[in-house]
């Protein structure tokens, strides 16, 4: 059986058009776009389809509309999150997050919501391998760039690892982040591994990241081990899929030879 395309609809491709002019700076970062009605006029489509395609723009994060303002473009660039190299790299601040963005020449700042002592959630305190109601370690941060909040981070560590670093307990940690203070009192974190899940945000992460309820997040469940493969930390990131580009490389393993 022949199959017949589907004509691409209009709202998408006046969005397509619009994205274009995005990125060749006719409609530069920070900037306002023409309003509904003077896209509908230049384009020759109706303000509806003009609406409908400023909502693909929305939700793929090109565009804020702000109720008394207007439509405004993006104004910061896709920030990368390189797995490997972000934590080689933590020595040149106070922690991986704030090297990836001062690295696109922003200003980084992270707010705190809360240090101290908690129940870990279950599945924290499984990965963790956690005893009965022992406590964990909470520090709750929200990183931004230039003051848009970028991601959200849970950081969780065992108490009895962590009583007696006070560093640990405040909001500056010091060169090199908590990493560092953990290697600090004896446990350098040698081994990491993450689990990366798309959804969309609750509304609680909408409203701290500024999200629109259409745009997904990634979650990352970052792991770091001992060198005995003790897991010493989960932290969960919360991160605006539109802003973040995730790489990962590695090398090749040898495959085991045939037995002789």
């Amino acid at each position: 059986m022949t199959e017949i395309a589907t004509p691409r609809s209009q709202y998408v491709q006046i969005a397509d058009i619009i994205r274009h002019r995005i990125e060749q700076g006719i409609y530069p970062p920070g900037s306002h776009l023409p309003s509904e009605d003077q896209l509908a006029q230049e384009l020759g489509v109706s303000r509806v389809t003009i609406n409908r395609a400023v909502g693909v723009l929305r939700s793929a994060g090109d565009v804020r509309v702000r109720r008394g303002t207007g439509t405004i473009v993006r104004s910061i660039p896709r920030i990368r999150r390189d797995a490997a190299a972000r934590y080689a790299a933590r020595e040149l601040g106070t922690g991986a997050g704030e090297v990836e963005i001062t690295r696109l020449n922003m200003r980084s700042r992270t707010d705190y919501g809360e240090i101290g002592q908690t129940t870990p959630p279950a599945d924290v305190a499984r990965t963790l391998r956690m005893r009965g109601n022992e406590p964990a370690l909470v520090r709750r941060r929200r990183f931004y760039a230039d003051d848009h909040p970028t991601q959200l981070a849970d950081s969780y560590y065992p108490w009895s690892l962590v009583e007696d670093c006070p560093q640990l307990h405040q909001a500056d940690t010091g060169r090199g982040g908590s990493l560092a203070r953990l290697t600090d009192i004896g446990y350098p974190p040698l081994r990491y591994s993450e689990d990366i899940d798309v959804r969309m945000p609750t509304p609680e992460e909408q409203h701290r990241l500024d999200l629109d309820a259409t745009q997904p997040v990634f979650q990352i469940w970052h792991v770091a081990y001992t060198h005995d493969d003790r897991p010493i930390e989960v932290c969960i990131h919360v991160m605006p899929g539109h802003l973040w580009s995730l790489h990962y490389e590695w090398d090749e393993q040898p495959t085991a030879g045939p037995p002789s």
